[in-house]
């Protein structure tokens, strides 16, 4: 539990499933598969690679508090 949330198997499974999209598009993008007209290519990619940092540490900790067990209140 952390801050009163139950984490379930499930919750991680989606995480990692959604973690797993975003790098993808991130790597699409990046090699210009995926195609935005100048400084649109840059502000889309970095707001995604914010919300990349922001998904994927939230995914550790939630991992974290399910493996060790931790009791965060």
């Amino acid at each position: 539990m952390i801050l009163g949330v139950v984490i379930k198997p499930a919750m991680m499974l989606v995480s990692g499933t959604l973690l797993l999209l975003i790098t993808l598009f991130q790597f699409l993008q990046g090699k210009r598969i995926i195609k935005f007209k100048g400084a649109l290519h840059r502000k889309i990619h970095a707001r995604v690679a914010g919300v990349l940092v922001v998904v994927a540490a939230l995914h550790g900790l939630a991992g974290a508090a399910l493996v060790l067990g931790w009791g965060i209140s």
